[in-house]
């Protein structure tokens, strides 16, 4: 690559590029086209005469951000009044059209907070594939987005009351049969659901099986004991939610397999669980109460795993777990901000939604910043090792190797 062909070149006070390396002073990327082609400090870089130069002096500059855990067409909604009703009132009948737009407004809210790809850990039958092509071939803004299609879960099972945003399976062939739909569908990867213990071992490991023959990473959703230590038996590439045993993350750390906590969704739960004690209903009450008590005691389980998780070399995945109602502006921003709350620090934090997020996916060309990577590169107000909170002031976004904000030329 001759120093000519270079066509854009970003210079920040700081460069974090997701590795967990030492940051750089005075940092600089340079991109030829979709591709880095430099990485390094300003001090002896080469000179780049035909490139665009854009200076942030005052920011810091790291990888596009990977949001591992999103529902962009999750169609429950919250409801208006801020007053408690039954989850069923909240489904709404919406048609295809209208889940695709709002999934598109998420999705572009996500990129311009910095998220240049994002993980579809479940989403409505039919809509996404046509949210991602049309992402893919310019017609809306948004970052790169994978997608499962519909979760698997075994009949009864997690979210099998939601029409088309789950398909329930039984037995081995089941599953099995489950993971072929939904790569016919166009799943990139697959989504398990094992809320406790609604699906049997061996349905597991068949699922599990089935995707990587096919050639598919597999995610597993595990909410409740034993359903941690059944996913990592079964040999899923991440999962999600929890507050796995000291002895489930031994065993992830032995089999390479990535924990995505999802923190912050914790906090909705429990705005949900108040919501409920202002039911006439008793029975609510007592059971809204009982909830209460129980999410303090799994926050306390949660950071307690988290802690030894780090300690261990279990690698995180940062998931914000947002769906349309409970998206919020910078989610990724908030979930950093909690997992360095419940343990992680800053680089840590960073590394969760950079360089850990991309390969616990395998993907190669993004998560950090090198030579030879996508150009997807974000830059933040300020040092968010020293602050995390300034996760939540991206001011410039390059998604690809095309600028899709720049606040510097406002």
């Amino acid at each position: 690559m001759s120093q000519e062909q270079v066509n854009l070149v970003v210079r920040g006070k700081t460069l974090i590029d997701g590795t967990g390396a030492e940051p750089i002073s005075s940092g600089l990327v340079a991109v030829n086209g979709k591709s880095i082609v430099y990485v390094g400090p300003v001090a002896g870089a080469p000179e780049f005469p035909n490139a665009h130069v854009i200076d942030l002096p005052e920011a810091t500059l790291l990888p596009g951000l990977i949001d591992m855990h999103t529902h962009p067409s999750y169609y429950w909604e919250e409801p208006d009044s801020g007053t408690y009703t039954d989850t069923s009132d909240n489904l709404k009948n919406y048609n295809p059209v209208t889940v695709a737009l709002k999934a598109s407004n998420y999705l572009y809210k996500a990129l311009m907070s910095g998220v240049t790809t994002a993980r579809d850990t479940g989403g409505l039958l039919g809509v996404m594939p046509e949210v991602r092509w049309a992402i893919q071939n310019g017609w809306i803004p948004g970052p790169k987005i994978y997608i499962a299609c519909r979760l698997i879960t075994p009949t009864g099972g997690h979210c099998h009351f939601l029409p088309n945003f789950s398909i329930q399976a039984d037995g081995q062939d089941g599953f099995r049969r489950a993971v072929r739909e939904e790569r016919r569908a166009g799943a990139d990867f697959i989504k398990l659901a094992n809320n406790g213990a609604d699906c049997t071992q061996e349905e597991l490991d068949a699922a599990v099986d089935e995707a990587h023959r096919l050639g598919l990473k597999v995610v597993c959703h595990t909410g409740k004991p034993p359903s941690q230590s059944m996913a990592i038996n079964a040999g899923v590439n991440t999962f999600e939610h929890g507050a796995p045993t000291r002895e489930e993350i031994d065993l992830a750390v032995e089999k390479g397999i990535t924990w995505t906590p999802t923190v912050t969704v914790i906090s909705y739960y429990d705005k949900y669980y108040k919501k409920k004690l202002e039911s006439a209903n008793p029975d609510v009450v007592l059971s809204a109460k009982k909830e209460l008590a129980e999410s303090k005691e799994y926050k306390t389980r949660k950071r307690e795993s988290i802690s030894y998780a780090l300690e261990s070399g279990l690698k995180l995945a940062a998931g914000t777990d947002c769906w349309t109602s409970t998206w919020r502006e910078q989610a990724m921003a908030i979930e950093l901000r909690n997992l360095v709350e419940y343990g992680c620090s800053p680089m840590q934090a960073i590394q969760a939604t950079t360089g850990w997020a991309a390969e616990a996916m395998n993907w190669d060309d993004i998560g950090t910043l090198a030579p030879g990577k996508l150009a997807d590169l974000v830059a933040v107000n300020g040092d968010p090792l020293k602050d995390i909170e300034v996760m939540n002031q991206v001011s410039f976004v390059l998604r690809e190797g095309v600028v899709v904000k720049d606040d510097s030329q406002k």
